[in-house]
């Protein structure tokens, strides 16, 4: 597989990193975050991959996330 990314089609933040993807000619497989959550083991993988915390996979100041 090439590069995946995984996004919420309606987060500024995500249309912003897409549009870079184009402006810079990066391929990649878009996925809607919505209709197809990350597995466990892609979570797992892609944390020890990217050596951050597991905090900065999550939206912890968003509302779903609060409640």
């Amino acid at each position: 597989m090439g590069n995946l990314f995984v996004e919420y089609p309606k987060c500024s933040t995500c249309k912003k990193a897409k549009q870079w993807l184009f402006d810079h000619n990066v391929a990649f497989e878009d996925r809607d975050i919505k209709e197809q959550n990350p597995t466990a083991a892609e979570l797992k993988e892609w944390h020890q991959k990217s050596g951050l915390p597991l905090k900065r996979f999550f939206n912890t100041s968003g509302i779903l996330y609060k409640e």
